[in-house]
């Protein structure tokens, strides 16, 4: 005679023990992405998307300072035009850009959408998508202006091995 109040009394277990291997086999199955995006994992993709959302808390801190050291001095902008160098800017004319922002921005709203990373050795590609309400002086008026974009930011490191922006502000 089979004694069927032990198996019922174990059913429970088996179906947990069960339970927790079904669990296992399928979240290793699942791919891990980079917080806030669809970019799969890496700790260096992570790296550089913790960078930008640095830089976004920056921007909507009004946060110049910290802005400024994470742009490296050999930061150039071509203006997104390549055929015309007259608003072209380096790490110096980038300094005046933000003083000029720093005396006109009230306030910023700023998003990010991080569409993909490359991650070279010692350098990085962030595509990004950019949504941002500024509210600024001008002559003598304050006004809310609405910016989106796509863009890329090109970042290398330093000698400490931290992030800095070379292009793409």
């Amino acid at each position: 005679m089979i004694n069927t109040n032990l198996f019922t009394t174990r059913l429970p277990l088996v179906h947990s023990i069960c339970l927790a291997m079904f669990l296992l086999l399928t979240s290793a199955c699942t791919p891990a992405f980079v917080k806030g995006t669809e970019i799969e994992y890496t700790p260096k993709k992570q790296e550089v998307a913790d960078f930008i959302e640095k830089y976004r808390i920056a921007l909507e801190q009004r946060n110049f300072e910290l802005l400024k050291d994470m742009v490296s001095n050999n930061y150039y902008e071509n203006g997104s035009t390549t055929n015309d160098p007259s608003d072209d800017y380096d790490f110096r004319g980038l300094l005046n850009v933000l003083h000029s922002l720093k005396q006109s921005v009230k306030a910023v709203k700023y998003s990010i959408k991080i569409n993909k990373i490359d991650v070279m050795e010692a350098s990085a590609a962030v595509d990004l998508e950019y949504s941002g309400q500024y509210l600024f002086t001008q002559n003598e008026r304050d006004r809310w202006e609405t910016y989106a974009d796509k863009n890329r930011l090109t970042l290398a490191k330093d000698k400490l091995g931290h992030w800095k922006i070379m292009s793409g502000l």
